[in-house]
């Protein structure tokens, strides 16, 4: 990967920043598998009646927690870790909590947990990377942490050595967790608020401990710390949209409606849940807890008080927003079909998505439909814009609902091989150069031969949406979708056994 060495001050503190907060924010879990083959929870033994009762409290605040999801590589061993987390600067692998002795945390005595669940310190005194919550988890009682520890302490032990950061000095030395934990870190118990109801404390304690919704679901400042003033008002994950979940955006959705999304992955407004983050924590965590948590969880929501995240506003007339808009984040699947989606100004596909109305249609594209994530993934549009790029999508014959030819489609940007290397250098190469973390090493035909087989539009279609170990858009978030045709390209062409690409 070429890297300009000159760094001025100002972009070294942004991605120390950035990369001070790992993962759950501006970098990108893994899931644990894409066709969401979840993990399993152990069977456990209590060793007597007295710690049954503990070992019971602990499963269930391990599942309002979803600690197996971090903790659980793709086909595993539940709880080992193993678990890479992509981060533009390299990657950081979740540890194994299990209770072996030499690789887990078997040696490790209450004191030592309760400091690193409450305080981000390991028992070595070094700071923890903020992708292990303990910036929610210190909000949670003593009791509560020690009971997770009990149940840990029983889970089947497994021996799995904890893999070292990959990433480059001087982002891996966790003595910099200083400065950051300086600005953001205030660590103290949930304190109960007597003016609100016993039902609205145990919520507020659940979303703001154990079940950390904030690191998803709030947007951040340019250190990677969640802005408060828009806690709760909306984040990105993995590509995906995690909508507002604040008093405003929930203000005309009752409290069923949001317990039917913990419990039987329905969509608010309608239709079911596409989002594989969401899908993901309900299995693991939210659709395990009691109604009476998840309607108390609920009802917290419904009051939390702050403001929604401003909107970038993309400039320019109707149609040429519609345009930027759909040569970034609708492209590769309307361009080509890929997915059944249909293709741009083309009527007759068209048509019957149109029958129940355009407004029916914006309506989708906003909330997300099937295979399509909220927006398509653009979190900074307005409903306007993604209302102009339908528009623009769907062309005048279409949107006018009569029978006209469809308009032709307009030629789109070039692809080129010296794009797809650009992008290559700058973004794909970190991993594809030396076959990191599963990916195919370019030019390895026998690697590469079987991907290519799924032919180029699920490639692109699988680089854009992310794909098992691969977060969307390889965690280059500013890259259109024509910067990742043409990665796509250029890996292919240089890693084919046979064939020519070029015209893609």
């Amino acid at each position: 990967m070429s890297v300009n060495k000159k760094v001025s001050l100002s972009n070294y503190l942004r991605r120390a920043g950035y990369l001070a907060l790992f993962g759950s924010f501006m970098a990108t879990k893994v899931l644990a598998a894409e066709a969401m083959e979840y993990p399993v929870y152990p069977t456990v033994i209590a060793p007597d009646a007295v710690q049954a009762k503990k070992i019971q409290l602990g499963e269930y605040l391990v599942k309002a927690s979803d600690c197996i999801a971090c903790h659980t590589k793709p086909g595993g061993k539940p709880f080992a870790g193993g678990l890479p987390v992509i981060t533009p600067f390299g990657t950081i692998y979740s540890p194994n909590i299990t209770p072996d002795k030499d690789t887990g945390i078997g040696n490790w005595t209450d004191k030592d947990f309760l400091r690193a669940m409450k305080h981000g310190i390991a028992p070595d005194g070094s700071y923890y990377f903020p992708v292990f919550p303990y910036t929610s988890f210190t909000k949670m009682t003593d009791a509560d942490v020690l009971a997770i520890k009990a149940y840990l302490d029983v889970v089947p032990a497994v021996v799995q050595v904890n893999l070292e950061p990959d990433m480059p000095i001087p982002f891996r030395w966790r003595f910099g967790q200083l400065f950051w934990r300086t600005l953001f870190f205030r660590k103290g118990d949930y304190q109960h608020d007597p003016a609100h109801s016993e039902q609205w404390n145990r919520g507020a304690y659940l979303v703001q401990g154990p079940g950390h919704c904030g690191m998803c679901h709030s947007p951040l400042n340019f250190l990677g710390a969640p802005k408060m003033k828009y806690y709760l008002g909306g984040g990105v994950i993995e590509g995906y949209i995690a909508p507002g979940i604040n008093a405003k955006a929930l203000a005309q959705v009752d409290i069923k409606e949001i317990v039917d999304v913990f419990l039987h992955d329905h969509r608010i407004g309608g239709g079911t849940l596409a989002a594989k983050p969401m899908l993901e924590v309900n299995h693991d965590s939210l659709s395990l807890l009691s109604e009476n948590d998840l309607t108390a969880i609920a009802t917290y929501l419904k009051s939390v008080k702050s403001e929604t995240p401003p909107v970038e506003k993309v400039s320019g007339s109707a149609s040429e927003v519609g345009k930027k808009i759909y040569d970034k984040y609708c492209q590769a699947c309307h361009s080509t079909g890929a997915g059944g989606a249909p293709k741009l100004g083309d009527a007759a596909a068209w048509a019957p998505r149109l029958a129940s109305g355009k407004e029916k249609v914006y309506h989708l594209a906003i909330k997300g439909f099937g295979s399509m994530p909220a927006k398509g993934t653009c979190m900074t549009c307005s409903d306007e814009d993604i209302h102009n790029a339908v528009d623009y999508m769907i062309g005048d014959a279409a949107a006018s609902g009569e029978q006209k030819p469809t308009k032709p489609v307009k030629e789109l940007p070039k692809a080129t091989l010296e794009l797809g290397k650009q992008v290559y250098d700058k973004v794909c190469g970190i991993c594809h150069d030396a076959g990191k973390l599963g990916a195919p090493k370019i030019g390895d035909q026998k690697a590469w031969a079987p991907l290519i087989d799924k032919n180029f539009d699920i490639l692109v279609t699988h680089s854009i949406k992310g794909y098992r170990g691969m977060p969307a858009r390889g965690a280059c978030y500013d890259c259109s979708d024509t910067d990742i045709i043409a990665a796509v390209k250029y890996m292919v062409q240089q890693s084919k056994s046979s064939g020519d690409y070029l015209l893609w």
